[in-house]
């Protein structure tokens, strides 16, 4: 009952300002929204703001229960998961909240605890969703998509920079995609500061309920009303709260369609693509810019094979507002291949689904913006 009605209330929050827009008129084939009549957002800028070639992560400072942490920010996936020792109450959980779970499916680490909605403080933001509280990560190879692990090991054969020890406050980060090479893993380290892992993207499988970015409650304790539009604009030092026509100057955008089965009127697909391999046919799917990852993973079977020639184009071949080329790196040469690209990824594996995650990368080239009322999504190319 307690998910049930989180669901509900978003799905009649999603309601305020989601009229349709008419269109900023240009001679631009893919012209935003006119936002004019929404003005209240906010700036955050990235903890860490040094990261200006998006070698890492984004990561934000962020409060809950009044303790301070640091939030990987990832548009990769959707809910934000944050360790039971930061101000939770287990008596409290086990009554009110809903058992869950987040599986790593290639390290096998299992995240357990409960789903129950829990305010969150982004640098004055204030903003409410669905999250996993851990009380738990173990070692599960046998996991059968229960909410416990039946069979737990001691140690995992983890890829990546994970471990075998579990250190506190570490979080892991969930696989989106079954079939992809590696799991997504973010470094396990010992920290002063807590930590929790923070996914605000869309068409991520967990619907806006769980979406801290899609539920924002107040800025600087203004409450939002008719004056602010849910969405974000992420650029290279920082991400906007709140769609505006200022901050979406020079953004170019396609209409999103909802996701098949959707239980919220704001739950939007991902945006189309066309990949080309070399100069090969171009192929329909879907685009993602994963900020969790600094590789990329494109549909196709010469995909992850060196040397590649790989060609994106958002939403179309034929009249793009978006472009990213590079070439397939093997894993066993990440990092060493086409680094005189800005866009390139570290290295390529291959999905099942057509279109592409290009990774990080992207973002060296273009910013990006999310209309998580209306669904649009949009991207503008970076001078330099």
């Amino acid at each position: 009952m307690h998910r049930i009605a989180t669901i509900i209330t978003a799905t009649l929050l999603a309601g305020r300002g989601v009229d349709a827009l008419p269109l900023t008129p240009t001679g631009n084939p893919y012209p935003v929204p006119a936002y004019c009549p929404f003005t209240q957002s906010k700036f955050l800028p990235f903890y860490n703001t040094g990261n200006q070639n998006w070698n890492d992560a984004p990561s934000l400072s962020i409060t809950v229960n009044g303790r301070p942490l640091i939030a990987t920010m990832d548009t990769g996936s959707t809910g934000i998961v944050i360790d039971a020792k930061y101000g939770f109450n287990t008596t409290y959980l086990q009554k009110n909240c809903e058992i869950g779970h987040v599986f790593y499916t290639s390290s096998h680490w299992l995240q357990e605890g409960y789903w129950c909605t829990t305010d969150v403080d982004v640098g004055g933001v204030v903003t409410s969703a669905l999250a996993l509280i851990r009380t738990n990560e173990v070692c599960c190879p046998k996991f059968a998509d229960g909410h416990r692990c039946q069979t737990p090991e001691k140690a995992c054969v983890c890829k990546g920079t994970c471990t075998s020890t579990v250190s506190e406050g570490a979080l892991t980060r969930r696989v989106l995609e079954e079939d992809e090479e590696v799991s997504k893993i973010e470094p396990r380290q010992t920290t002063t500061v807590g930590k929790a892992y923070m996914g605000i993207g869309f068409a991520r499988g967990n619907p806006p309920s769980h979406n801290l970015f899609m539920n924002i409650k107040s800025i600087d304790g203004v409450p939002v009303g008719s004056k602010f539009r849910t969405g974000y604009v992420i650029n290279s030092t920082g991400v906007w709260l709140g769609i505006t026509k200022a901050n979406t100057a020079g953004f170019s955008a396609v209409k999103l369609n909802l996701r098949e089965g959707n239980a919220d009127n704001r739950d939007w697909a991902e945006p189309p693509c066309d990949v080309q391999i070399n100069n090969g046919t171009w192929v329909t799917g879907t685009f993602l810019a994963d900020t969790g990852i600094p590789n990329a993973y494109v549909k196709g079977d010469v995909a992850n094979k060196e040397g590649n020639e790989i060609t994106i184009r958002i939403p179309d071949p034929s009249t793009p507002f978006g472009e990213v080329k590079f070439i397939s790196v093997p894993k066993a040469k990440a990092g060493t291949i086409g680094t005189e690209n800005h866009m390139q990824p570290t290295w390529v594996g291959t999905r099942s689904i057509p279109g592409v995650n290009t990774g990080r990368k992207f973002y060296n080239g273009y910013d990006l913006y999310f209309d998580g009322d209306g669904g649009y999504f949009g991207l503008r190319k970076k001078s330099n």
